[in-house]
């Protein structure tokens, strides 16, 4: 189970569960114990059931306006029931109509019935590629959707759909919930986009069919021979990450920095940054209900490397994945429990009628560097800092049989880690900060530009006391956590690939404060809890999103604000307090007007809002 991990302590509650600081502790050049972030959950002995509801409980802030065409819709899976899932995927083979579409978005809806369940991990593959990495709701349900517009060529003809949602029931802690799954592309025609990658070589297949590997301490790298095809004139890298049981929360830890470090034939290709993500339960048990933290049911901020220049070294490639500081963790925090979800494929732009003759590379610069972990004792706790920078590029000269073409490929990056700890309280912060730039020139004309910032910080105070024997599993002790948080990543990407230009910019900003105390049961050797006992629960979480989507210089501009309470022991579904969302057309001039306006304030959840792709509703949620 994802959310059931070493360090954890679950608290069991009818459709909901959730994260905060554990029990567990390691000992740093002191006397001084480190508490960790992990996972908690809500006994369905302390609370009333919910009540059912026809609308949706969850959503994210970033949707796509579609444009003014009706979509060919087709279902990809109705009501897919997932229990005892584990990793095996949902499979269904689905033909979809051949066609000129100038947008692909896909719709995933969840619900969970049954009782108490986890925010899961959720993943979508075709024909083993993935196309959809994020989670489920842990209460209640939830909606979200991706573009899968430069998955065009894949998504033709016969497509294998694999959909992966590792459920798990326990029912002798409580853990009894079931999901159904709705997904539905909508393909809407119109002049697709120029020079979309026409192969795709899924990495790290496991049994199953689909791109997926774990890597561990004990297992920190994924390794891939390929054979790319003669032709190929551009190659770029896509992969997803996920970190997991202690790494949930990676950035809490000593060492707090992870890279994710790929090498293409044994050279260091690319470093990618991995995103904060916060599920549903995390760190705090009520901080996301019913608002969601960033990035949680969609991830939205793609990893890609320009891999184009290293075409010059042959057609025979090796592919390595791995993450830094994870043997480094394990000696510092005393477990091996660091793990790291990865998936990815590597698109390619083939003709093979021009076959690569040679390459050539003129430029390789590669260099990281990683201060390691640096601990200081203080007289009211333990400080610890550190920092990794990183800067990489290649230039090459690629002949083939009818041109030439000229491939650069550049990155660069810090992160700086801060944190301050003692018996009863954490500070952490953590920055990171990249940028990526790449062009192809003569056969193609394509270029790629990513910046991004990724800062979060957040502080806990907390108290915990066995009132049973500590040495006797299980054991009852009381707890009192109160602390804060704050999110404000902004990241933006422009893509230019012949005629086609894609312009994204997201900024977010999210905070949260509050806690919550009561009577733990603790259930197994990690740390691992039921809350029998509710005393006290508050918070209150504000999030806001201004987007710009462009395709061509036409698009929109999105702005988002939302705000979320919770101060109630007994119904623990939260409400909102004030919503509004906006979008502003935005054309080749930049003037923009009025799409869609509406503003909300909300006093009790009885009306929440959806997006499908037709128009906007509101819903009745009691």
């Amino acid at each position: 189970m994802r959310r059931i991990i070493v360090y954890s302590i679950i608290i069991l509650i009818p459709l909901l569960l959730i994260n905060i600081l554990p029990l567990a502790h390691t000992e740093v050049n002191s006397n001084l114990y480190r508490k960790r972030i992990a996972n908690i959950t809500i006994s369905s002995s302390i609370i009333k059931r919910m009540n059912g509801n026809d609308g949706y409980y969850s959503f994210e802030a970033f949707n796509i306006i579609p444009p003014n065409v009706t979509p060919t819709v087709i279902n990809i899976a109705t009501n897919a029931y997932f229990g005892e899932s584990g990793m095996i995927p949902y499979n269904k083979i689905i033909n979809i109509p051949r066609g000129n579409y100038s947008l692909i978005l896909m719709n995933v809806s969840i619900s969970e019935h049954n009782g108490t369940q986890y925010d899961r991990a959720f993943y979508i593959f075709a024909n083993g590629t993935p196309i959809f990495w994020g989670s489920t709701q842990e209460i209640l349900n939830s909606t979200s959707e991706v573009d899968l517009t430069l998955f065009e060529r894949l998504l033709s003809g016969p497509v294998e759909f694999q959909i992966v949602l590792p459920n798990y029931i326990v029912p002798k802690i409580g853990i009894t919930g079931y999901y159904l799954v709705n997904v539905t592309l909508y393909l809407y025609n119109g002049s697709p986009p120029s020079n979309l990658p026409n192969y795709f070589i899924p990495l790290f297949t496991n049994s199953f069919g689909y791109s997926y590997t774990v890597l561990t301490p004990n297992k920190d790298i994924a390794m891939q021979s390929l054979n790319i095809p003669n032709g190929t004139e551009k190659s770029m890298l896509l992969l997803f990450e996920e970190g997991g049981e202690d790494d949930e929360f990676w950035y809490a830890n000593e060492p707090a920095i992870r890279n994710i470090e790929v090498y293409y034939n044994n050279e260091l290709a690319g470093i990618l940054n991995p995103f904060e993500t916060i599920y549903t339960g995390g760190i705090n048990l009520f901080y996301w209900k019913p608002l969601t933290s960033i990035n949680t049911l969609s991830f939205h901020m793609p990893y890609y490397i320009d891999l184009t220049p290293l075409l010059a070294l042959g057609s025979n490639v090796t592919l390595s994945v791995t993450i830094s500081n994870l043997i480094l963790a394990e000696e510092m925090m005393q477990s091996p429990y660091f793990t790291w979800d990865i998936s990815g494929v590597l698109m390619l732009w083939v003709n093979s009628s021009n076959p690569l003759i040679s390459g050539k590379i003129i430029n390789m610069k590669s260099n990281l560097i990683d201060t390691q972990p640096i601990l200081i004792p203080g007289f009211t706790g333990i400080y610890y800092q550190e920092a990794s920078n990183y800067y990489i590029n290649y230039t090459s000269i690629l002949n083939y049989k009818y041109g030439r073409e000229i491939a650069s490929s550049a990155q660069s990056g810090i992160t700086i880690a801060k944190q301050t700890f003692s018996y009863f309280n954490q500070y952490a912060f953590l920055d990171e900060k990249f940028s990526e730039s790449s062009y192809e020139k003569g056969l193609l004309n394509s270029s790629l530009l990513i910046n991004a910032n990724y800062p979060i910080s957040f502080y806990y105070d907390f108290f915990v006391a066995p009132i049973t024997n500590p040495y006797i599993i299980p054991y009852n002790a009381t707890y009192l956590q109160n602390g804060t948080i704050s999110m404000n990543p902004s990241y933006s990407i422009m893509y230019i690939n012949g005629k086609y230009n894609l312009t994204e910019s997201l900024e977010y900003n999210l905070n949260a404060i509050g806690g919550f105390s009561g009577i733990l049961e603790i259930i197994n050797q990690y740390g691992g809890a039921v809350l029998v006992g509710l005393t006290s629960n508050n918070a209150v979480v504000t999030k806001t999103l201004n987007a710009v989507y462009l395709v061509n210089g036409i698009g929109f501009e999105e702005n988002f604000f939302a705000q979320a309470i919770q101060n109630n022991t007994i119904n623990m579904a939260g409400y909102l307090v004030k919503y509004y969302k906006s979008f502003m057309k935005v054309s080749d001039s930049y003037n923009s007007n009025a799409l869609n306006v509406y503003s909300k304030t909300i006093k009790e959840l009885k009306y929440y809002h959806t997006c499908d792709k037709l128009g906007f509703n509101f819903i009745k949620l009691y």
